[in-house]
């Protein structure tokens, strides 16, 4: 039970994925205000670490991948934790999944991970990137 469990958040979380995907592929968010806008940067006119993935997902679907890096250099390091994470989760079974649980969730990651957020949050914002 529990495996069909997990397919069947797979099959959800794929299927959000592609609606997500549609949306961001046809609405570009640098014209128009129909894509939401960041809380916290228009409060404060800073930018978060997450700034600007609305602008990086559109530019990456239209095979834009420098433009889209340009828009936050925090996925750069994001996107293949994620994919780790996902092929963990999901793929793997046994004593495989536990030794790369070890590695993927593991302290050395969740420090830098911790350091590397609120690193580029400052950086950022000093460089005004």
């Amino acid at each position: 039970m529990a495996v069909r469990k997990k397919y069947q958040v797979l099959i959800g979380l794929s299927a959000a994925a592609v609606v997500l995907g549609g949306v961001y592929y046809w609405l570009n968010p640098t014209e128009g205000s129909v894509a939401p806008k960041c809380i916290f940067h228009s409060v404060t006119g800073l930018s978060c670490p997450g700034c600007g993935m609305q602008r990086f997902l559109h530019a990456f679907l239209h095979g834009n991948f420098v433009e889209a890096f340009h828009y936050n250099y925090l996925l750069l390091v994001l996107i293949p934790y994620l994919v780790l994470l996902g092929i963990e989760n999901f793929l793997l079974t046994g004593e495989t999944k536990r030794s790369w649980k070890r590695v993927v969730e593991g302290r050395v990651v969740a420090i830098s991970m911790c350091i590397i957020a609120p690193s580029w949050f400052v950086i950022r914002n000093i460089l005004h990137i």
